[in-house]
């Protein structure tokens, strides 16, 4: 008897855990061939707002959150003034953590609230903007070039530059 139970517990564990590569959905997670790519797709999803536009809102009496999805040190050496600074790789947990917004002096956005994500450059952003609207945000925008163009203008994006990869999230 305990070894028809053992075979039975082993069957189903088989069955539940080995799905063939199957994502949570019971369909195959997407895959990519490089960082770039997963950054390009996710661009297509989401709305980029460039810095002129930018600066416009600013200068208005619009009500948004300005999130800052660079490290912690990145964020404390230089910022957008009024961003608050969540870090890519905690975004999930902290964008509707209520004591999180609070320590901040703000209340947590709500789902329609209107939403603007930066980075470095042009990588995190993007993606941590698609990572808000799978979680049901509905007016988030990425604005192009990130902490890059605020500080220097577009045209530094015009220079090519080796992308260095720092804690596995690109510029």
């Amino acid at each position: 008897m305990k070894l028809l139970l053992t075979i039975m517990i082993a069957a189903l564990a088989t069955g539940l855990l080995g799905c063939g590569g199957a994502g949570v959905d019971g369909r195959a997670p997407h895959l990519y061939d490089d960082a770039k790519q997963m950054v390009r797709e996710a661009k297509t999803g989401i709305e980029q707002m460039d810095i002129e536009e930018f600066k416009v809102k600013m200068d208005s009496d619009d009500t948004f959150f300005l999130i800052d999805v660079r490290e912690s040190d990145e964020y404390y050496e230089d910022c957008i003034p009024g961003a608050v600074n969540i870090p890519r790789g905690v975004l999930e947990f902290n964008i509707a953590d209520a004591k999180f917004w609070d320590s901040e002096g703000f209340f947590a956005p709500e789902k329609t609230d209107e939403i603007i994500i930066y980075g470095y450059k042009v990588e995190r952003g993007p993606l941590a903007a698609e990572t808000l609207v799978k979680l049901g945000y509905t007016n988030v925008k990425d604005l192009y070039g990130g902490w890059v163009v605020w500080d220097q203008g577009p045209e530094a994006l015009d220079v090519e530059e080796e992308v260095v990869e720092e804690g596995g999230c690109g510029g």
